[in-house]
């Protein structure tokens, strides 16, 4: 639906769209192997919907004042995918049971519902002490002692009044917590960390797209800029977890100085353990907001009077400098946000190469 305002000043148009996507591909399509072949390179393999809308809006010398005038865009954009339909066989293989290794997220690929989902435990900060005092230390926010606790945080004792370690558990791994450990949420207050506590931790999908921009002109003079945007996505910032996890012989970040050392240490990083224990499981800890506004382009310009050109026998001169990705504003920890969607997977930024900034400078002339 297009519309118009005002002479048309103002105009803009809203789409709703519905795409109904029929045999959806997946390369490497596992295949038994007594057919002489490991694999297909790609199959068919289901369904999907896709719901969503778009809003565009332009100002057209919305603001004139002598010499002065403004314009401007604006684009909003939202896309909802539901599977209707998948092969069997390849939901299996896609919704693999979760391994119980540190950094390993768990990406449901179920029908009706959307892709991209995010799932793992929740991070609830770090361990103070080894053993557990009755008189917690106060101001302390959370559990400073890893012992079992009921849903409303109250310590639960044996038969023999004691406490109980909380433990993890994956297959036949049985790890007793201590202090400098990391605190992962007990969801079903079972005193175990261990697949029933994934829950669900965001969509890698943004509940809005879109871009904005305005341009000024003062006589033969304008600047011109054009932003775009994403919110409400959420990314796995593996090079993050990397560099924090104190797992191996790998180049660490700063951040691992505020690790925990002695008992009684205040802090959110959990203590350095070198191929041993679960202190970066895949969480929220790692999982971030990837919304951004990023200033993709601007450009100030400036032509010539033709009055000025005619002496110079010239029919156009004009003038030009812009600049690309100069800025880009987000809480994302990483070096860029804008990371690609995860298809059947998660986001994942693995230390991508951030874009870069750009300066041109250019001149028009023309006889």
């Amino acid at each position: 639906t297009d519309f118009g305002f005002f002479d048309d000043r103002i105009t803009g148009n809203v789409e709703f769209y519905w795409q109904y996507t029929s045999d959806l591909l997946m390369s490497n399509y596992g295949i038994p192997t007594s057919s002489g072949y490991s694999s297909f390179a790609t199959r068919n393999v289901g369904n999907m919907e896709n719901i969503g809308w778009e809003f565009n809006l332009n100002g057209n010398s919305i603001i004139k004042a002598g010499k002065f005038s403004a314009d401007f865009n604006v684009t909003f954009a939202n896309n909802r995918n539901e599977l209707t339909k998948m092969d069997e066989t390849c939901l299996t293989s896609l919704n693999k049971e979760w391994d119980g290794n540190n950094g390993s997220y768990l990406s449901r690929v179920e029908l009706n519902h959307a892709l991209g989902s995010i799932y793992g435990f929740r991070y609830k900060g770090v361990y103070q002490y080894t053993e557990y005092s009755a008189e917690e230390i106060p101001g302390v926010s959370g559990p400073n002692a890893p012992v079992v606790r009921d849903k409303n945080g109250v310590v639960i004792l044996d038969e023999n009044n004691r406490t109980k370690e909380m433990v993890f558990r994956a297959g036949t791994t049985n790890y007793e917590f201590r202090g400098g450990d990391a605190i992962y949420d007990d969801v079903n207050a079972d005193g175990s960390i261990d697949e029933l506590d994934i829950v669900y931790l965001g969509s890698s999908l943004p509940k809005f797209t879109g871009g904005f921009g305005f341009k000024l002109k003062w006589g033969r003079l304008s600047w011109n800029n054009q932003f775009n945007f994403r919110y409400g996505n959420k990314v796995v910032n593996k090079a993050r977890m990397n560099a924090e996890n104190m797992y191996s012989n790998n180049n660490q970040s700063r951040a691992v100085n505020w690790r925990w050392r002695v008992e009684g240490d205040v802090t959110n990083i959990p203590r350095a353990l070198r191929q041993h224990g679960y202190n970066w499981l895949g969480s929220d800890r790692f999982v971030e907001d990837g919304s951004f506004i990023r200033l993709n382009y601007t450009q100030i310009s400036y032509a010539f009077a033709p009055s000025v050109l005619k002496q110079f026998g010239l029919n156009r001169l004009s003038l030009y400098v812009s600049a690309n990705n100069l800025f880009c504003l987000t809480k994302y920890s990483g070096s860029d946000p804008e990371v690609g969607y995860g298809g059947y997977g998660v986001s994942e930024d693995n230390a991508q190469t951030p874009r870069a900034k750009s300066f041109t400078a250019g001149v028009t002339v023309q006889f």
